[in-house]
């Protein structure tokens, strides 16, 4: 790690900060609260780059801390970032118990200036990064917010009826079952308007899966009885959330339209693309969280992702290795979906899949150990810049 002259801890805020900076030899600089300004944080900046070399740490790079990583940058210092459970391990063996914005910037400072390795690093994301992670940011909330709703909306038809939810499965998000939910509730809204009128309405739309719908038909029209509360439930909540789910799809699209205009030059994304499983937000996460520059070999990179096992050692007597619980969640979980994608797609994902399990792996230690395969794969595309290849 670079040796700095100056270490800047800033506890971010949303209107203001705390920011405490040490020099080399341990002497304060700065301790101080500072308004969220842009002017007063560059002023800060400057003034502790009188003492040479700055670096600025924040427990928050994104959303709060964003105008102050921009700022540190601009000034000419160098930024890095404290994660929040490093940050308590490290209050934890410091002086004193209180929770003050003042104290937390203290903690920063000294853990960057005595625990360097602590430290993650902010990636530089101008041009076409900055509007990738917004798109990524974007992307994510609308997911969240589309399985909290098919959750709803599962959870409402449970109660109108259990056996209609279930004959729909997992079909439950395609078009045609959320434009039927959307047009008719459910099905007691199905027995209302009549079997003839649901057919007619059926035949107007584009597809048709002909086996779920005899399915739903079948369901609706069986003998049933009508629980309290479910003609509300099939008026307003079920459409509502059919509604939105087609929503949040078609929004969902045209993120990923965005992503492949901005990447389609990309020769990182090209090559990427070309590995089975590795589909558009695959591509743009790793993209997004991977500089390849800064990561000497694949195994650096694999302990980054968290994939890499955790050693338990002590003596004679305990010895073992298990998953790691840290690492970068957002690349981690495109890893691991991408692993199970590829067992669909990829022989060659399934046979080691495979492999592992008759090792005697659990199904998600095994998807795991093709994360990380997969992930040297990546590694090695986007290094070289060569597309995917199979092995005879």
């Amino acid at each position: 790690m670079k040796t700095y002259d100056v270490n800047a801890g800033v506890d971010v805020g949303k209107s203001f900060h705390h920011i405490y900076a040490i020099g080399h030899s341990g002497e304060v600089l700065a301790d101080r609260r500072i308004n969220q300004c842009e002017q007063e944080l560059t002023d800060t900046f400057t003034e502790l780059l009188s003492f040479g070399s700055v670096l600025v740490t924040v427990d928050q790079p994104s959303n709060i801390g964003s105008l102050t990583i921009a700022c540190a940058r601009r000034a000419g210092c160098d930024v890095a970032y404290l994660p929040g459970l490093a940050m308590r391990r490290a209050a934890g063996i410091m002086p004193g118990e209180a929770k003050t914005d003042r104290r937390d910037a203290f903690v920063i400072a000294m853990t960057a200036s005595s625990l360097p390795g602590a430290l993650r690093r902010v990636p530089d994301r101008s041009g076409i990064k900055a509007d990738l992670a917004a798109l990524a940011s974007y992307d994510d909330d609308c997911r969240c917010d589309m399985t909290r709703e098919i959750n709803r909306l599962r959870a409402h038809l449970l109660e109108v009826s259990p056996l209609f939810e279930r004959t729909l499965g997992d079909s439950v998000t395609s078009s045609f079952a959320l434009k039927l939910l959307n047009r008719f509730g459910g099905p007691w809204g199905m027995h209302k308007a009549g079997k003839a009128a649901v057919i007619r309405w059926a035949k107007k739309q584009k597809r048709v899966p002909r086996k779920l719908f005899d399915r739903l038909i079948e369901a609706a029209f069986s003998k049933q009885e009508m629980p309290a509360g479910a003609c509300l439930r099939e008026e307003l909540a079920i459409p509502a959330c059919a509604s939105r789910i087609l929503e949040l799809i078609a929004v969902r699209k045209d993120i990923e339209r965005r992503v492949i205009e901005l990447l389609s030059d990309d020769p990182g994304y090209i090559a990427l693309i070309t590995i089975p499983g590795v589909g558009v937000r695959t591509a743009m996460t790793f993209l997004l969280c991977v500089d390849i520059a800064a990561f000497p070999s694949v195994d650096h990179l694999a302990s980054y992702a968290g994939l890499a096992p955790r050693t338990h050692q002590s003596g004679t007597s305990i010895k073992g290795e298990s998953a790691a619980r840290t690492g970068n969640k957002a690349l981690k979980n495109a890893l691991y979906q991408s692993a199970f994608a590829a067992l669909r797609s990829d022989p060659h994902a399934k046979w080691y899949y495979d492999k592992k399990r008759a090792e005697g792996k659990t199904h998600n230690a095994a998807l795991i150990a093709l994360a990380r395969r997969r992930l040297k794969i990546m590694y090695a595309i986007v290094r070289d810049l060569r597309p995917y290849q199979t092995v005879a």
